[in-house]
């Protein structure tokens, strides 16, 4: 079991916070607990091991160490928004889950955001933030069942699927937006991809775009235009 002195807290946070640098930059599969541990200072390979377990418990305690803070503004914006938006709109109720993220994309020594939007190419259930269908933090939850409570157009089973996919494209949109310019030359990197707007023009529209895709109406096969379209076989099998 590991020490619980403040020599050993302090070498637990300097795992943590190398873990999430090293995650943010590189992604979960291109770094190994001994570059962790190097990273952090910590000539022994299995500090990891001994301090969180194993790889999986450092990717939670990752999100505990920063999801009550964050949730804690959250519980702000929620008291603003329930004082001043009487029609619970989804676009205020996803600022509201969101904009503590945005908030800490840009703050200093952070790199949390960055190591989340890491998590975009693997299902949910396999992101530490997005467990088990619902954020970390219970004022994250409760913001997002709010969400859900809202999209009475959207079948259910889809509800829950739609916030998660906009939850993980805005975390890599958010921990991305530094690549919109050029290295050190303060330009757009590509001419249209938006490095000429501000950081709040850019999180506003990207949650502007959240709350429409969320609130889209679903398409059905007439809508689409497929009626007379074969039916689409499962992996697996020929059509006949």
């Amino acid at each position: 079991m590991a020490a619980s002195g403040p020599r050993s807290q302090e070498a637990r946070l300097r795992l943590l916070l190398a873990a999430e640098r090293l995650y943010a930059e590189h992604g979960l599969e291109a770094v190994s607990l001994r570059h962790i541990c190097r990273a952090a200072g910590n000539g022994n390979n299995n500090a990891v091991q001994y301090h969180f377990g194993s790889e999986r418990g450092l990717l939670e305690a990752i999100v505990a160490h920063r999801v009550p803070p964050l949730d804690r503004r959250r519980a702000e914006l929620l008291a603003t928004f329930r004082a001043h938006d009487q029609d619970r709109t989804v676009r205020g109720l996803f600022d509201v889950l969101m904009r503590p993220l945005a908030e800490e994309a840009r703050r200093p020594g952070s790199h949390y955001v960055g190591f989340l939007g890491r998590f975009s190419s693997h299902p949910p259930a396999r992101h530490p933030w997005w467990a088990g269908g619902r954020p970390a933090g219970p004022v994250g939850h409760e913001v997002s069942v709010a969400i859900l409570d809202q999209l009475a157009g959207v079948p259910g089973p889809l509800r829950t699927l739609r916030l998660a996919h906009l939850v993980r494209l805005c975390l890599a949109a958010l921990a991305g937006f530094g690549e919109l310019r050029a290295a050190g030359t303060g330009e757009p990197a590509f001419p249209g991809t938006g490095g000429d707007v501000s950081y709040e023009e850019y999180v506003t529209d990207l949650f502007d775009m959240a709350a429409a895709a969320l609130t889209a109406p679903p398409s059905t096969p007439a809508r689409l235009g497929l009626t007379d379209c074969p039916t689409v076989q499962a992996p697996g099998h020929e059509a006949g």
